[in-house]
């Protein structure tokens, strides 16, 4: 099965986003690596990045209410400690609920193998 694409915010909603924030930072919270409840407020005039506050892969919501302006640091550390292992989660339980099973970490030893004498015998 393919992969679906990331969608993207459109143009209006990243704009909108962007007046909202009032070109601050709108990372809140753990997930962005800070306080519980505390706001990052940096400036948005070093870069500014569109985050998905619930993971695209699981919500498919491309609207204002799930897009979020953020700096590059709140970004990256919510990407790296949340959204990735969030996003490789829901595949593997996606694929078990299809009964798909990836390769076996313990490889089966060859006909005549004798775990004993680690030979293989004739």
């Amino acid at each position: 099965m393919a992969r679906m694409p990331r969608r993207e915010f459109t143009k209006q909603t990243k704009r909108d986003a962007l007046r909202r924030s009032e070109q601050h930072c709108e990372a809140v919270g753990f997930m962005y690596g800070l306080d519980v409840g505390k706001r990052c407020n940096a400036p948005l005039a070093y870069g500014v990045e569109f985050d998905h506050v619930i993971l695209d892969a699981n919500s498919k919501d491309n609207s204002l209410e799930n897009c979020a302006a953020v700096c590059v640091k709140c970004h990256k550390h919510k990407t790296r400690t949340h959204d990735i292992p969030k996003a490789a989660k829901t595949l593997r339980q996606q694929d078990k609920a299809r009964g798909i099973k990836g390769r076996s970490r313990f490889p089966k030893a060859p006909p005549g193998y004798n775990p004993w004498t680690r030979r293989i015998e004739t």
